[in-house]
């Protein structure tokens, strides 16, 4: 498990955490590295982007608009990577995790990815679409492992309780606790769904379990804190605010305000 990833869930403040999704490199690599600042410095303890891919089949509408942006001016895995790096130095306190699809890591090809992300300072990395029987996710996981990495694990309602151990005697870093079935940014989560979903977990384990999917307002996130879960994770809506407000010339500013509204209800 990662060391700061470990540090992170061990503090006592925020009791909840807060992760931020974003798509890396949105809208464009200056303004993506000055948003992700601003969320640091409001209250995200840590930070999920996502690495630009053509396969976002998991995603809902906004965030796949903003993957095909990213696409269009020419986004790569290499630039994500150098993101993390500028990261980094901004913070060595954050957590950050890299968040996509398999092919694009099978490509890069793995063991390079995983020798680069460390170098430029990341935690762990969450593949959506690769389940522990697939001989990729297999490998990513050792070499994560080798290197003092986490590979975070989703699991979903509908993940039944065989499946679940088998999640989360790999799982490491936290567990991805998926609170509604289908893409991200099209429901919303129910608190006594969630709740008994954690609880469910924690029978199991003792590893961190944040709440996401379907967590659309400060509101929801305090509803979520209250399940019992150890972080809860925005990203739809976060995205979304992006999307909405590009044009912006406060942009930034106004983001930092946006996401200090979540994390302030979260302590």
């Amino acid at each position: 498990m990662s060391d700061r990833l470990k540090k992170i869930f061990s503090e006592k403040e925020p009791r909840t955490k807060l992760i931020s999704y974003f798509v890396g490199c949105y809208p464009d690599y200056d303004q993506s590295l000055s948003l992700m600042k601003e969320a640091i410095d409001n209250g995200v303890s840590i930070l999920e982007i996502g690495y630009v891919t053509s396969e976002a089949s998991a995603e809902g509408s906004i965030i796949k608009k903003a993957h095909d942006h990213v696409l269009s001016n020419g986004g790569n895995l290499n630039d994500i990577i150098n993101l993390v790096k500028d990261l980094r130095s901004y913070s060595d306190k954050i957590g950050i995790v890299l968040m996509g699809y398999i092919a694009n890591l099978y490509k890069y090809p793995i063991p390079k990815f995983v020798d680069d992300i460390k170098k430029a300072g990341a935690d762990a990395v969450l593949v959506v679409d690769a389940p522990h029987e697939l001989k990729e996710e297999n490998q990513l996981r050792e070499a994560l492992n080798k290197n003092g990495l986490s590979l975070i694990k989703l699991a979903a309602p509908t993940t039944d309780d065989n499946r679940l151990k088998d999640i989360i005697n790999i799982a490491s870093g936290f567990l991805y606790q998926v609170n509604v079935s289908g893409v991200t940014g099209d429901k919303s989560a129910d608190e006594t769904d969630v709740a008994n979903f954690v609880k469910r977990i924690k029978i199991l384990t003792n590893i961190p379990v944040c709440s996401g999917f379907g967590i659309k307002s400060p509101k929801d996130a305090k509803k979520m804190a209250n399940s019992g879960c150890n972080g809860v994770i925005v990203g739809s809506t976060f995205v979304k605010y992006i999307q909405d407000n590009l044009s912006a010339p406060e942009l930034t500013k106004s983001f930092g305000k946006q996401v200090k509204s979540f994390s302030e209800v979260l302590k």
